[in-house]
């Protein structure tokens, strides 16, 4: 048994190609988290970005930012040519978190974009979270896109009520399986409209996970950097999850990490997000 563990900082860090703008302000996020990214918001400030976090060891980065009405990443049509341009000029691993994609903006960026993390959200989430006029089908098409075009997807599922393995069986169906899955657990967030939404348990999680493990049985599964941070709940829901059947967590906490050590998992830990090919693994492994 093995279990992969991530730490992005310092040398995988989130960029926002939107600086602090988001059109959307999900009730969920309200654009909170685009305070924690470096702000790339110009081709010219992603390049500059981008040369100086090469020259001071970074691995990759995490092309993310705010989303426009429609559901895309603001600024991503404008920024192809300078996300190509950083791919040639620093080689870094590029993990782009692109929303829904268009053909001809997935085509452009083929070639530069190593991966993308793609959310696959309900309905009743795009609607009353995101408050978006679209669909599941939308986002399982965006994956299709991204697939046609060439790009490695890992498809991001966020539980909410323990049901949204489900949203993976178009996909199943499909026969077009991803290597990895990344699922991230609801975290109410203070001053966003779902601040006093309940997270859910590790039940939920556990549940979520085992579906996914059974629709995609040569996939590894992780659980994402996105979930409650309450200590208490923290380490329940790793644990949940590591029973369940994942084999990637993000900044796991040390009861998870004394606890995997004693049941007899060899632990590896890698400077990179936990969506992360192992194609790349070797430039990303820390030194044991």
């Amino acid at each position: 048994m093995r279990l992969k563990t991530y730490y992005p900082l310092p040398k995988f860090p989130p960029l926002s190609l939107s600086g602090a703008a988001c059109a959307l302000h999900c009730a969920h996020c309200d654009a909170t988290y685009l305070g924690g990214m470096l702000p790339a918001d110009t081709p010219a400030a992603l390049v500059n970005r981008c040369r100086v976090l090469r020259q001071n060891g970074a691995i990759g980065v995490l092309l993310s930012g705010g989303s426009d009405t429609d559901g895309t990443l603001l600024n991503l049509a404008a920024m192809t040519d300078a996300i190509r341009q950083v791919k040639q000029e620093t080689g870094l691993i590029l993990n782009l978190h692109p929303g829904l994609i268009d053909a001809a903006t997935a085509q452009q960026l083929a070639g530069a974009v190593d991966f993308a993390s793609l959310d696959i959200p309900s309905d009743d989430v795009i609607r009353r979270v995101l408050g978006l006029d679209a669909t599941t089908a939308d986002y399982i098409a965006a994956y299709h896109t991204l697939r046609t075009a060439g790009i490695d997807v890992i498809p991001h599922v966020t539980v909410y009520n323990g049901d949204e393995a489900g949203l993976l069986r178009p996909v199943a169906a499909a026969g077009d399986a991803p290597h990895t899955i990344v699922v991230i657990v609801f975290s109410p967030t203070r001053d966003t409209p779902m601040a006093d939404t309940p997270a859910p348990g590790p039940e939920a999680v556990e549940n979520v996970i085992a579906e996914v493990k059974a629709l995609f049985p040569a996939a590894e599964i992780s659980l994402g950097c996105m979930r409650p941070r309450a200590r208490a709940l923290r380490e329940a829901i790793e644990l949940a999850a590591l029973r369940a059947g994942v084999v990637r967590m993000e900044l796991p906490s040390q009861k998870t990490l004394r606890y995997a050590r004693e049941a007899g998992y060899a632990v590896a830990a890698f400077d990179a997000c936990c969506a992360l090919p192992a194609t790349y693994e070797h430039a990303a492994i820390r030194p044991a």
